[in-house]
């Protein structure tokens, strides 16, 4: 009976442990801000590194292509140009992946602001 007790603690010791080490894993958090006029920023407000970060859908409102194998440190900001018109409005979101992040992740293009 006090075997299974202590198996059964060490059990959820290890449980929380594994839970607390996600909870605290490094995180990449990546946002699309506007700047100023056409240009916008993305940026890595996680504290992880995001390689090689790239869109996975076409976004016919902006000007050049990311680079290949776009790196953002933590804290890291890289900024890109778009501007909208009649035929290519700006995009409600833009989807971006990374490496370790191959699902998807939505990023919100928030209204320009001037």
């Amino acid at each position: 009976m006090a075997e299974d007790a202590l198996t059964h603690q060490r059990q959820m010791d290890a449980e929380r442990r594994a839970a607390e080490d996600e909870a605290n894993r490094p995180r990449v958090m990546l946002s699309c801000e506007h700047a100023h006029k056409a240009k916008w920023q993305l940026i890595n407000h996680g504290t992880a590194t995001a390689t090689n970060v790239r869109v996975t859908e076409a976004v016919g409102a902006m000007h050049r292509p990311w680079p290949e194998n776009l790196t953002l440190a933590p804290g890291e900001v890289y900024d890109f140009l778009m501007a909208g018109s009649m035929q290519e409005p700006l995009p409600s979101v833009i989807r971006v992946v990374w490496d370790g992040q191959e699902d998807p992740v939505p990023l919100r293009v928030p209204p320009r602001i001037g």
